[in-house]
């Protein structure tokens, strides 16, 4: 029987982690970009379902548009939902079971998704983006947990790139399937694809075990935890002593907090907000590459016919996978301080780049595949670590107790933040052309480079341990141990429930 442990072997974990990486984030990547080349697809299906219900020539352009958008952004708020859900399911039942029910919740969406194009009933798309989003809010802070905690320190930041890596790949299938050329013009196909990775997925994960630190640290299970070790990291003399060091992630107080509570934690306590800070910054440098999956077709169409921008499209995001596979070579070599900050300010240039060309296309027609190459240079600071760091990078900055809440907590931030910046991308460009670029993406993304520069500490090479403690001796004004700090807090915060609780029942009195 073949066993799909890798205990240590690096070809097997590459195997293992690239193939649960590639189905779990199928969802998010495949259905955020195929609408972006099969859009004239899904008009066409609108129209003939409301032309079949009564409406004659169906419906305008301007309500299309709204719908359209709808359809488009609504992902925004069941991803949110699921990422409300990650500290709950991850903190009470696991990293491994969240990722199963994740990917039990995708096989229902991709399933209503192929239904609706089945059946041309738009509504139904509506509901499967909104349940497939729920399932990618929770298995893409889940996955990231996971492979964290369940790679060796010297290879967490390659294993936590899978995640963005795969999802880039997701990106380029979506695209590409999406063009006319291809699954354009079949939806059915289109979108049942999404639900054989769904059920791989789903598959994949039970005979996985559940992450060694959280059976060590959260399940007090060091027997388990040795097993889980040896399972993925193989069985090494020093594993005893792995977990002893997993140890110094664990908090002083051992009591569990309601996930309220410790959100309540995170904000009052300087470390954890500083952490919080952060990974909001770090995700504000590359809020516009949803912009960019979503729309660039129709950004591009200004300048170039259906055809090119589509093949445009392509182009950015197979470039954007391709420097992503260059990234794992290099994130174990280079620190993520420097990468973040040389790759950001790139990445903010590139979207300079295409104000500009956009704005001398006005004058000189061929100025115009300067906007593509300034779209392929986002697309390649972005996959070559910019993107990948930015959504791992506070799960090092954080210590067991804390980790999937102020992960959850940013990436909720994140989600409201790409909402707004992505639905306000399309009407301030027919309003204002490139221009509007300016105050939606390279502002925010200087200023959160600024605090970056001056608030990011490097973590590559390092144990979150030591990382925590420097943010703490940074952050506090008081000479005292971080995890008592956190402790008073959270003691602090158990007290003001307890009074809440004695004046409920003196008022039921």
């Amino acid at each position: 029987m073949i066993s799909i442990a890798p205990r240590g072997k690096m070809l097997k974990s590459l195997a293992l982690f690239s193939v649960l990486g590639a189905t779990v984030n199928f969802q998010e990547g495949y259905a955020n970009s195929y609408p972006n080349t099969a859009y004239l697809s899904f008009q066409q299906l609108f129209n003939d379902s409301y032309i079949h219900r009564g409406v004659k020539n169906g419906l305008s352009e301007t309500l299309f548009t709204w719908l359209w958008s709808l359809a488009l952004y609504i992902w925004f708020i069941g991803y949110l939902l699921g990422t409300f859900l990650t500290p709950l399911l991850t903190e009470r039942y696991g990293r491994k079971i969240s990722l199963l029910v994740a990917n039990l919740i995708a096989v229902c969406g991709s399933s209503i998704g192929f239904v609706s194009a089945v059946c041309k009933i738009p509504e139904l798309f509506f509901v499967s983006r909104l349940v497939a989003s729920t399932s990618s809010g929770l298995s893409f802070g889940s996955l990231i947990l996971f492979l964290q905690e369940t790679t060796s320190t010297e290879y967490r930041g390659l294993m936590s790139f899978f995640s963005e890596t795969t999802f880039i790949l997701c990106n380029v299938l979506g695209i590409a399937f999406g063009m006319n050329a291809i699954f354009g013009d079949n939806l059915p196909v289109l979108t049942g694809i999404a639900v054989i990775p769904a059920i791989i997925a789903t598959l994949l994960c039970i005979p996985l075990k559940e992450t060694p630190k959280f059976l060590l640290l959260n399940r007090n299970d060091r027997s388990g935890a040795l097993k889980s070790l040896e399972f993925y990291q193989g069985n090494k003399e020093d594993n005893d002593e792995i977990l002893d060091e997993m140890l110094l992630e664990a908090p002083t107080n051992k009591k569990k907090e309601p996930v309220w509570r410790s959100v309540y934690t995170v904000l009052v306590t300087p470390h954890l907000r500083h952490a919080f800070f952060i990974g909001c910054a770090a995700l504000q440098v590359i809020v516009g590459i949803w912009a960019i999956v979503y729309l660039s077709t129709d950004l591009l169409s200004t300048l170039f016919t259906e055809d090119e921008a589509q093949m445009a499209s392509l182009i950015f995001i197979i470039a954007n996978f391709c420097a992503g596979l260059c990234g794992m070579a290099i994130v174990e070599r280079f620190g993520r301080r420097p990468l973040v900050l040389w790759l950001g300010s790139l990445n903010t240039l590139s979207l300079a780049l295409y104000v500009l060309f956009d704005q001398l296309a006005a004058v000189h027609h061929q100025f115009r595949w300067g906007t593509i190459a300034a779209m392929v240079l986002n697309g390649v600071t972005y996959g070559l670590g910019l993107g990948p760091i930015a959504f791992f990078i506070t799960s090092e900055l954080v210590s067991q107790q804390y980790r999937s809440v102020v992960q959850s907590m940013v990436f909720a931030v994140n989600t409201a933040a790409s909402f707004a910046f992505s639905f306000a991308t399309l009407p301030a460009f027919d309003m204002f052309k490139s221009w509007s670029f300016i105050p939606l993406f390279i502002v925010p993304s200087c200023i959160s480079l600024l605090f970056l520069y001056f608030k990011m500490p490097e973590t590559k090479g390092r144990e979150v341990h030591d990382i925590v403690d420097e943010l703490w001796r940074k952050t506090s004004t008081n000479p005292v141990d971080f995890e008592a700090e956190t402790m008073t807090i959270s003691t602090s915060s158990s007290s003001l429930d307890m009074n809440h609780n004695k004046k409920s029942n003196f008022t039921n009195i």
